[in-house]
């Protein structure tokens, strides 16, 4: 496939887009799963899309691939891997961010200059099926879109988890995945991050300090985070004061090839409550963990 040329339209890049974490290095095989029918099935009818890989090492963008297009009617899955290593980034590549552009925006491999008609809200639950799986085993996969305006230049951003429940066993890994994003074409800003997991009890067995570079992400083995002799079930929490992440758990039952993948509670722009409540209350309580 070639690779997008020429100047970027990063508003349009965002339409309809998911930042994917490349677990090549956990063993785990990345695919990303897009459509070109609205979800509401009341918008846009008959739209195509151009479909794009934007991939990043160290925070660094090594380029955008032109997958393909999809329509009205039409689904497929992009094998992550495959397209990276296509371009011999296969070693390096460790972040990508599959976008939908309506194709009236992209002719052959560059961006047409012509009026932006669209905004994030005529593509909202937009989502991509973002799949993991392990070679000759089953796949396991969650949908998820970039949230509007996810941690855009100029805000201050905070981000708090803790809804996922953790089962350690013999047979499986279990991993948590933070992701570092920004609709914003120049983010540069390092989220730091505290992981804390407690017991069906409520007491906090392990405390980790995360660092997660912009435009990547990082992985979390839980069991190389326990003490010895700890309990078999746990449940997390995580903070960061600075931005916003994204959060996916993964278990891998290596034994019988089986994934299951999930992500915490929705973003903040998707709860229903008045934003200057929503954002009063996740503020206290990431102050409150972090102890400030």
């Amino acid at each position: 496939m070639s690779l997008l040329q020429g100047t970027i339209d990063y508003g349009i890049l965002h339409l309809a887009s998911a930042p994917i974490a490349i677990m090549a290095k956990e063993g785990l095989r990345t695919f990303a799963g897009v459509t070109g029918d609205d979800p509401s099935n009341t918008r846009n009818a008959g739209m195509s899309f151009v479909v794009l890989l934007s991939v990043f090492a160290e925070s660094k963008l090594l380029g955008r691939i032109i997958v393909g297009t999809v329509g009205p009617c039409e689904h497929y899955f992009i094998d992550i891997d495959r397209e990276v290593a296509e371009q011999g980034w296969q070693d390096i590549a460790s972040f990508c961010v599959a976008h939908r552009v309506p194709s009236q925006y992209i002719n052959e491999d560059r961006f047409v200059n012509i009026p932006v008609m669209h905004s994030h809200k005529d593509f909202t639950m937009y989502r991509t099926v973002v799949q993991y799986g392990v070679d000759s085993g089953a796949l396991g996969s969650v949908t998820y879109e970039t949230p509007p305006n996810f941690n855009m230049a100029g805000a201050n951003p905070s981000f708090l988890s803790f809804s996922n429940k953790i089962y350690i066993h013999p047979d499986s890994d279990s991993y948590l995945v933070f992701l570092n994003y920004s609709v914003s074409p120049d983010y540069t800003k390092t989220s730091n991050a505290s992981l804390m997991l407690y017991t069906l009890g409520g007491v906090c067995v392990s405390q980790l300090s995360i660092t997660v570079p912009a435009l990547d992400c990082a992985c979390v083995r839980i069991s190389d985070i326990l003490p010895d002799g700890s309990e078999n079930f746990f449940s997390f929490v995580a903070v960061s004061s600075g931005s916003a992440l994204l959060p996916i758990s993964i278990i891998v039952n290596r034994r019988l090839g089986g994934v299951s993948v999930e992500h915490s509670h929705p973003p903040q722009e998707y709860l229903f409550a008045d934003w200057p409540v929503v954002k009063r209350i996740k503020t206290e309580a990431v102050n409150t963990i972090s102890g400030r």
